[in-house]
C-alpha cells in the first residue's frame, strides 16, 4: 500500500538490517567517508543505468535534478537526449494536445521546471511552450491539492521565475497564495497529509479529523516553506513542523507510514530538515536510539548495486531489492545534504601570538564542500565547557584568524568547524580536532 501510494504521491507531485538484498550496512552516526561513498557510488549507478533520461516521474526529471544538484558529470549528449526526449513529450501532447503534459495534474510542469532549473536549461522555451506560464492560473495548480502548490513553489522558486501574465485567468498565481495554501492545510499535529487540501473543502474537517500527518508530504511542504521562514506564520508552521516529524520517527531511524518502513519517507524528511537549516545527521530531535536520518537511510543503500531499497524487509507486496524510485529519491536527499552540512573541518595548527592572544590555522574547505565559512571556538579546558568563546570566520578562502584577548599564562583549548548559510540559517558541519596552547 504504501508503495502505491508513494507511486502517486510521485505521479502527482512530479511524483533492519543491511544483510538483506546483498550489501553491507552502516552503524550508526554514519562518517562523512561513509555518506560520501554511498552518494557517489549512487551517482554513478544512476548515470549508467538511466542511459537514456526520458519525460517522466521515474527515469526522467528526478535522475536529471538529482545528478545536477550533485555536481554529478554529465555529457553534453546525455543532457541533449534528455532534452529531446521532452520536447518531444512536449509536442506530443498529452491526448495529442501539443504543448500539454496534462489537462489536470499541473505538478507534471513543476516537475519538469525544476529538473530544467538544475541543468540550467530554459524551461520557458521548450518546443516553443512556456512550462512556466502553466503555473499562472491558480485553481488549476490547486486542483490535485496540496502536492500541486507545494510543487508549483517549488518551481517558482528554482530559477527564481516571475509567475508570467496570461490574458482570461481569473485566478492568478501569486507565490503568497500557494504559501497561505499551503499553511491552511498543515494538520493540528503539525505536519500535512497528502489527502488533506485546503480548508475552503467542504469535508476539510471531516477529512483532517481521520488522518495524520505522513512524513512524506510534510518533507515536501518544509521544502517549500523553507524559504520564507522569515514569515511569522510560515515560521511557525515550520516549528511545528519539525516537532511533528520528530515525534513520528521510529526507534530505527525512519518512518512508518502507509503500512511500511521506507527509504522514501525518510528521503523526503531529509529534503525538508536541510532546506530549513537542520542537519538530519546530528540533530538531537532526529536521533532515535542513537540513530539519526541519515543512519536510516543509508540503511537501505546496496553497496554491491549502488541504489537503495524501497524496504528493507518484505512488506505490502515488496521485497527488499534495489528500487528505481527509491534511488532517485535518496540521491537527491543525499544531495541536499552535501549541499547543506559542510565536511568536518581539519585543523592545521595553534600557537601563541603573543602573551594574550593567539592564531588558530585551518585548511579550506573543499569546492565540493558546502562551506560559507567557519567557526572558531575556544575554552580554558579540554571539555570545552568553561570560558568558551566563539568566533565566526566568513568566506571558504579565509582560514586563519588572530584571538585576541585573552589570558597571559592560561592554557587553551581550539578547535574549528564548517558552515553553511541555508534560508538564513547556520548548518555546521563536524569539529575538527582540538588543539592546545598554553599563553
Amino acid at each position: 500500500m504504501k508503495k502505491k501510494i508513494t507511486s502517486l504521491i510521485l505521479i502527482l507531485t512530479l511524483a533492519l538490517t543491511m544483510t538483506l538484498g546483498g550489501g553491507a550496512g552502516f552503524a550508526a552516526a554514519a562518517s562523512q567517508s561513509e555518506i560520501t561513498s554511498a552518494f557517489n557510488q549512487c551517482g554513478d549507478y544512476l548515470y549508467k543505468t538511466v542511459k537514456d533520461p526520458i519525460c517522466g516521474s521515474t527515469g526522467g526529471e528526478w535522475v536529471m535534478y538529482g545528478l545536477a544538484e550533485a555536481g554529478h558529470p554529465m555529457s553534453d549528449d546525455y543532457i541533449a537526449r534528455y532534452k529531446a526526449n521532452v520536447e518531444k513529450t512536449v509536442k506530443e501532447g498529452y491526448r495529442g494536445v501539443s504543448g500539454q503534459l496534462h489537462d489536470k495534474k499541473y505538478t507534471e510542469y513543476s516537475r519538469v521546471i525544476v529538473a530544467y532549473a538544475a541543468l540550467g536549461l530554459d524551461p520557458t522555451h521548450i518546443a516553443g511552450y512556456n512550462m512556466v506560464e502553466k503555473l499562472a492560473d491558480f485553481d488549476k495548480v490547486v486542483w490535485q491539492g496540496i502536492n500541486g502548490p507545494i510543487w508549483a513553489l517549488r518551481a517558482l522558486d528554482a530559477g527564481n521565475y516571475a509567475v508570467p501574465a496570461v490574458s482570461g485567468i481569473k485566478n492568478v498565481t501569486t507565490r503568497q497564495k500557494l504559501i497561505n495554501y499551503i499553511l491552511n492545510a498543515q494538520l493540528d499535529d503539525g505536519g500535512w497529509n497528502l489527502y488533506v487540501s485546503d480548508p475552503s473543502d467542504k469535508d476539510f474537517e471531516t477529512t483532517k479529523a481521520k488522518l495524520k500527518s505522513d512524513p512524506d508530504i510534510t518533507g515536501m511542504a518544509m521544502t517549500a516553506l523553507a524559504p520564507y521562514r522569515s514569515q511569522k506564520k510560515v515560521k511557525t508552521a515550520l516549528d511545528k513542523a519539525v516537532k511533528c516529524l520528530s515525534a513520528m520517527q521510529n526507534k530505527e531511524g525512519g518512518f512508518t507510514a502507509w503500512g511500511a518502513t521506507s527509504s522514501e519517507s525518510i528521503s523526503q524528511a531529509i529534503c525538508g530538515l536541510t532546506a530549513m537549516g537542520i542537519n538530519p545527521n546530528t540533530d538531537s530531535r532526529f536521533r532515535k536510539n542513537g540513530k539519526s536520518l541519515v543512519d536510516a537511510l543509508l540503511s537501505f543503500y546496496d553497496s554491491k548495486v549502488g541504489g537503495f531499497r524501497h524496504v528493507n524487509k518484505a512488506s505490502a507486496g515488496y521485497e527488499p531489492v534495489v528500487d528505481q524510485m527509491a534511488t532517485e529519491q535518496a540521491y537527491y536527499a543525499l544531495a541536499a545534504y552535501k549541499n547543506t552540512v559542510p565536511d568536518k573541518a581539519t585543523i592545521s595548527k595553534a600557537v601563541k601570538s603573543s602573551s594574550t592572544s593567539l592564531k588558530v590555522t585551518w585548511k579550506k574547505a573543499p569546492s565540493s564542500s558546502a562551506c560559507s565559512g567557519y567557526q572558531v571556538v575556544l575554552a580554558s579546558d579540554s571539555g570545552f565547557t568553561k570560558g568558551v568563546k566563539k568566533v565566526t570566520v566568513s568566506g571558504r578562502s579565509t582560514v586563519s584568524r588572530k584571538i585576541t584577548g585573552l589570558s597571559k599564562g592560561r592554557t587553551y583549548y581550539v578547535k574549528v568547524r564548517a558552515y553553511k548559510t541555508v534560508n538564513g540559517v547556520k548548518v555546521y558541519g563536524a569539529y575538527s580536532e582540538a588543539k592546545k596552547v598554553k599563553l
